[in-house]
């Protein structure tokens, strides 16, 4: 239970009004438990678009829900994105791309991917019938923080060190299973075979996002991560309006 209390205080802004101890190591272990982290988030934001639905058109309530979802979790896994896109896109060497991305200033790549990805994240969503919106809002924070996982395990930390160090390159094999596996059975619960399938592509495309960052960055960063995170979840809308269509 505390382990599930620490994940809220560390990625949401979920007040927890309790003294909890950190240890590196133990909230190492915690990367099994991200899936179901995604699961609380997606029942929050789910409940929110059910609400809102009542309420607005799809348009006001699907907006509401990327609004709440950067609140929820205060907006670190955006802020990756956009800082993993002005180093990356810099055409820099692998050294000046770092300290880039380490820079607190937002550029003009990483604004630039943030309008973009709002954008195609909502259109997407509004491709499909109000109650499959609801699904997927309840699915897309698991399908992420599974490819959090699979992007951290058996990688190189790229820095000497930081926070996203708690979990690249120690993420068990035991741990990507159980993470994959939920994710997986809960798409597939939610939406069919179609669902289980499209998580197979974004697996493979997120696969070939971390070669290519590996081979520009020589390892993984945690903006990398929260950027695997965030564009998992656009892809997984894009495969699955693809094969629905």
């Amino acid at each position: 239970m505390n382990e599930i209390l620490l994940m809220l205080q560390f990625f949401t802004v979920t007040p927890i009004h309790k003294e909890l101890p950190y240890d590196q190591e133990r909230f190492t272990k915690t990367a099994v438990l991200l899936p179901v982290l995604g699961g609380v988030i997606g029942l929050l934001e789910g409940g929110a678009f059910f609400l809102m639905q009542g309420l607005f058109r799809p348009m006001s309530a699907v907006f509401f829900i990327l609004m709440l979802d950067a609140f929820l979790t205060k907006g670190i896994h955006l802020d990756g994105l956009a800082d993993t896109c002005d180093g990356l896109l810099s055409g820099r060497d692998r050294k000046t791309m770092l300290e880039i991305m380490k820079d607190s200033r937002l550029g003009t790549f990483g604004a630039l991917s943030l309008f973009f990805y709002l954008f195609l994240k909502a259109a997407l969503l509004l491709e499909f019938e109000t109650g499959m919106v609801l699904r997927l809002v309840l699915l897309l924070p698991v399908i992420g923080r599974s490819m959090m996982v699979f992007g951290a395990y058996k990688s190189v930390y790229a820095r000497p060190h930081g926070f996203g160090g708690i979990y690249i390159g120690k993420i068990s094999r035991v741990s990507l299973f159980i993470t994959s596996g939920t994710a997986l059975l809960y798409a597939q619960a939610l939406l069919g075979s179609s669902a289980g399938i499209s998580w197979f592509a974004v697996c493979f495309l997120i696969f070939l996002m971390k070669r290519f960052v590996e081979k520009r960055l020589g390892g993984m960063t945690g903006d990398v991560l929260g950027a695997f995170i965030e564009v998992s979840q656009v892809l997984f809308l894009l495969v699955y309006l693809l094969m629905e269509s």
